[in-house]
């Protein structure tokens, strides 16, 4: 079918395919998703594959394109454009080298002017047919991206190896990608090339729980190396770590809400929160979900403290709620961080939805929400939950959503209504409030202006459960 309807690169004739090798056993040819008609035949044979085999969404691979040979058969002609007289630093120093000739002609041009453009102008079809095939929003992840991408997939840092120093290297590509506008992105966690260590895949497991996209990918023929594969003591500490990343599920997907409507990053640098603070600007060993959580993850093998950096506010331990010293602001500090334990706190000043995680999304929905109230230094805080039902598609667009804001300030919580378009967010029920920073112990109860029953209510003071009267 493609060939009938003309949708390959071809050679530099204009008309005959060019040929290369890929993935799959014998030769192959590239499809020009920059010609209209080749977006035709690729919507046509999606559809036609939705029912072969029913998919939620669409994983597109190697997409720069990807080619195993220097160029296509029999080779690439010398001439200036595939012989230019400058050529960056790159493998063999051949502009054909793992791809297709540059003088290649697609609908657009030469290859040489479109070649980058390849995996982006296969990303928005893929993305709408997913969406015509499914009747719902669309899931794509591309491993080519360009300017834009973001609009319609997300992205993995493509093939790493199993070594400390690709972790590390994994932050700075997600906080780069944020920066390019495609926050929905993460690196395969415990690496995919070469064999991984227990060690360096437990961290790994805890970093990778905070990867926006959180994936354990592995090459073939490698030694595998999912949770259970390592026994019993890492499967416990891998799940209680991504219990973390699941229970905060509101607030990332807040996040992405709010990067949606007006462009935020969802990772980010300590940088983009503390601008003014130079100390911050070489930090990338550490980074934020939104404005309020850090994540500072042990990145060295046989570490078992993490040396800290707390810009100027108030800071809370994660796991114990205990305030941050305030001789630790602005300095580094060392932080205990043993095997079973990445290293996380929560900015005072901000609200942080939250839901008790369950097996698969669909059911933790269905559970209790709570809020982390995080006090700063004036004894306030705030913050947002966007909630729909996760899968139609334009909610935003269409009004069929929730979101709330939230004001604490002197001792009262107060609820915002912002948007009541999602019927489903009526039976939302909170059952957990914790306050972070709090300097009292709270006297009486109201809602809604009316007072509750001290027996009607409980709560913990330093992990303390108060008496019930």
């Amino acid at each position: 079918l493609g060939q009938e309807m003309g949708v390959w690169i071809n050679n530099s004739d204009g008309v005959t395919p060019a040929i290369g090798k890929s993935l799959p056993p014998g030769y192959s040819v590239f499809p020009d998703y920059t010609n209209p008609r080749t977006v035709e035949w690729w919507t046509q044979l999606c559809l036609e594959f939705k029912d072969v085999l029913d998919y939620d969404g669409i994983w597109i691979d190697m997409n720069e394109p990807s080619n195993d040979l220097t160029g296509q058969l029999p080779g690439c002609a010398a001439n200036d454009i595939n012989d230019p007289p400058y050529i960056p630093s790159i493998t063999d120093h051949s502009l054909a080298q793992k791809t297709l000739c540059p003088d290649s002609r697609t609908y657009l041009g030469e290859h040489y002017n479109t070649h980058s453009l390849f995996g982006w102008s296969q990303t928005a079809p893929t993305f709408h047919v997913v969406q015509q095939a499914t009747g719902k929003r669309a899931f794509v992840l591309s491993r080519s991206t360009f300017v834009g991408s973001g609009k319609h997939a997300g992205h993995w840092l493509g093939d790493n190896k199993s070594q400390w120093k690709d972790m590390h290297y994994s932050i700075i590509g997600m906080l780069e990608f944020n920066l390019f506008g495609i926050p929905f992105v993460g690196a395969d966690i415990c690496g995919f090339s070469s064999n991984t260590t227990y060690e360096l895949c437990l961290r790994w497991m805890q970093l990778g729980s905070f990867y926006p996209f959180s994936r354990n990918h592995n090459a073939e023929g490698n030694a595998a190396q999912d949770p259970a594969v390592f026994g019993a003591e890492f499967a416990k500490i891998a799940r209680a770590t991504l219990r973390i990343r699941y229970s905060l599920l509101p607030y990332l997907y807040t996040l992405f809400f709010e990067s949606h409507v007006h462009g935020n990053t969802v990772v980010r640098s300590l940088m983009h929160e503390f601008t003014s603070d130079q100390q911050t600007h070489g930090i990338d060993t550490a980074f934020l979900w939104g404005p309020a959580f850090m994540v500072a993850p042990v990145l060295q093998e046989g570490a078992r403290s993490v040396d800290v950096y707390f810009p100027e506010a108030t800071w809370f331990d994660y796991y114990t709620g205990r305030k941050i010293p305030s001789t630790w602001h602005k300095t580094y500090a060392t932080v205990y961080a043993p095997l079973n334990k990445i290293p996380l706190f929560i900015r005072g000043g901000h609200i942080l939805p939250e839901q008790a995680p369950a097996s698969t999304t669909t059911k933790s929905r269905l559970n209790p929400f709570g809020l982390i109230i995080a006090l700063d230094e004036h004894g306030e805080a705030s913050g947002s939950l966007f909630w729909d039902d996760g899968d139609s598609i334009d909610t935003i667009e269409n009004e069929n959503y929730f979101l709330a804001k939230y004001t604490f300030s002197a001792g009262h919580l107060k609820t915002e209504i912002l948007k009541n378009g999602y019927r489903g967010a009526d039976s939302l029920k909170y059952n957990k409030i914790t306050i972070l920073g709090l300097k009292l112990r709270p006297h009486a109860v109201a809602v809604n202006g009316g007072a509750v029953r001290r027996d009607a209510f409980s709560y913990e003071l330093n992990g303390v459960r108060a008496p019930s009267s």
